[in-house]
């Protein structure tokens, strides 16, 4: 109900009371005056909350709950049209499907295509005592007094009805509530709108995923949400060329496949794509691993060793944790992408290398140059094209997907777990500070406990299942600035700690070293929130 209907009912009933009424019948028109007011902040509440649902079938169940609970209806249903013709029952409270299609249901067949066809509501304070439908079989048979039905409208066409009735009580349904549910349905008409926009919004960014995924070799990629299937699209685009790429974001997210993808679609598949995770290799030691070194160059090289770059001549070489390296090995991959050449340690002279390098950190690098602990002239060279891999909580779509992909690698038996719908939830809510690895390590360790059919919360590593920090029992009472903080920190300790042993793969050492902390004060907080190290293994 728009405001100005809201103000004209108010009036219709200040307007109705005789100078004379009685104090009981003053008290009864604030009552309607007040029971009017609650139903217009309902409705407001309810456009809120419907406006957000952006899943059809979740939307309509959620319309249905408050259109009864605002008519105080005794049953109802929400039909929409599909096929441009038929009227297809959606969602339906305390009647069945079978009722609907029944020849004898005549008086809401009969009610449905006079608002079908005219879009208008149809309000019956009293179905039984009504010219039209009174003498209907149904309405007797079903004994209905009240009967309301109110198009739903997108851009002026009927998309749809809403129906309610009660046999219980005449005039439940007056111009009042009549008017609250024809709004409520334009409400409902542009959350659909909005939905179906969605819907095939997502429909087309499955089609374009799946036409890329057979056209290129981009079987490793999993999802086809938006931020996916962008990234696909440019892999797609820049993938057989000889530009330098960057792909940036959060440790775990995908890098190393979108490397994997860049390489296999371009004309060097058949060469060599050699992986450096520049970040676990000592100072010390990187540049003989990345140039080799010859033989006599320092003590303990006794032979001739080909380094990284002459092993993916030809292919491609991804440096991964690119962010990592020293400002004077920087130098020397600056020369080879500038000269493709190279020295060994311990040679005097240049040998050529044709290797395409494609780079990946988790590090702001544009701030590092600015620190001055990144070079700029490397960095330009290096971000030719730009990568963006989102993070998994940035696109929660492919959630669902990729735990079917692990569940399929980790579980032995033909038949797959299903997911109790507390353990979906979980996993749905959860940020993966880990990304797509740690969401692996938890589906891997889910399919190693789930003896059943069915996977539940009870499955999930503890850090899913932890309250939120604002959360309070009836018992416990609100609680204080300092239990909220207490929480928080647990939360982020909790959550940081999973987080590290993902990275490492549950090496606890090294876990602790990256973390800042000795290893018996980082073993003792795995201890205290009752994690288990090896069960971030890979």
């Amino acid at each position: 109900m728009d405001e100005p209907t809201f103000l004209n009912n108010l009036d219709q009933i200040i307007d109705s009371w005789p100078p004379e009424a009685e104090a009981h019948l003053r008290k009864e028109h604030l009552r309607q005056l007040l029971a009017i007011a609650a139903k217009y902040h309902t409705l407001h509440d309810i456009g809120k909350l419907i406006a957000s649902e952006m899943e059809i079938d979740a939307l309509l169940r959620v319309a249905m709950d408050k259109v009864i609970e605002v008519t105080r209806a005794q049953r109802g249903f929400i039909a929409l049209v599909e096929d441009h013709k038929r009227l297809a029952f959606k969602v339906a409270r305390n009647m069945e499907r079978s009722d609907i299609e029944k020849p004898q249901f005549q008086v809401s067949r009969s009610v449905i295509q006079k608002v079908m066809a005219a879009g208008e509501t149809i309000c019956l304070p009293d179905a039984m005592a009504d010219a039209t439908f009174g003498d209907a079989e149904s309405v007797t048979r079903l004994q209905l007094l009240s009967v309301l039905c109110t198009p739903i409208k997108i851009a002026e066409r009927v998309a749809g009805v809403i129906y309610v009735d009660n046999s219980n009580q005449r005039d439940l349904f007056n111009d009042i509530v009549a008017d609250l549910l024809t709004a409520f349905s334009q409400q409902i008409a542009i959350a659909l709108k909005n939905a179906y926009a969605f819907s095939d919004l997502r429909k087309s960014h499955q089609q374009l995923a799946d036409e890329l995924r057979a056209r290129f070799l981009f079987a490793e990629v999993i999802g086809s949400s938006p931020a996916m299937t962008k990234i696909l699209e440019l892999v797609a685009q820049v993938a057989d060329t000889e530009a330098t790429i960057l792909i940036q974001g959060e440790n775990g997210a995908g890098k190393e496949i979108i490397a994997r993808a860049l390489h296999y679609n371009s004309s060097r598949r058949e060469r060599p794509l050699v992986i450096v995770n520049c970040g676990a290799i000592p100072d010390a030691l990187i540049e003989s691993e990345l140039f080799g070194y010859e033989k006599g160059a320092f003590t303990g090289a006794v032979n001739r060793k080909r380094g990284k770059f002459e092993l993916a001549d030809g292919g491609t070489i991804f440096l991964d944790e690119i962010g990592e390296m020293s400002p004077d090995l920087q130098v020397k991959v600056l020369r080879v992408l500038q000269g493709a050449a190279f020295s060994p340690v311990g040679s005097e002279s240049e040998r050529p290398c044709d290797v395409r390098v494609i780079a990946a950190t988790n590090r702001d690098l544009k701030k590092m140059v600015t620190e001055k602990t990144f070079r700029e002239d490397l960095y330009y060279r290096l971000n030719v094209i730009n990568l963006k891999v989102p993070a998994l909580r940035d696109r929660r779509e492919d959630i669902l997907v990729l735990v079917d992909h692990f569940l399929r690698k980790y579980h032995k038996s033909e038949k797959l777990p299903r997911l109790a719908k507390s353990a979906e939830q979980l996993l749905l809510d959860f940020d993966y500070p880990g990304n797509v690895r740690q969401l692996e390590n938890i589906l891997h360790r889910a399919a190693i406990l789930c003896k059943g059919k069915i996977i539940e919360a009870h499955h999930l590593p503890e850090e899913l299942q932890a309250p939120s920090i604002y959360a309070y029992t009836e018992k416990e009472g609100p609680v204080t600035f300092q239990d909220r903080k207490q929480r928080a920190i647990e939360k982020f300790e909790r959550d940081e700690l999973s987080r590290i042993l993902t990275l490492t793969g549950g090496k606890v050492r090294e876990s602790a070293r990256m973390a800042g902390m000795d290893v018996k004060n980082f073993s003792e907080k795995l201890q205290r929130y009752g994690i288990k190290a090896e069960e971030y293994k890979r």
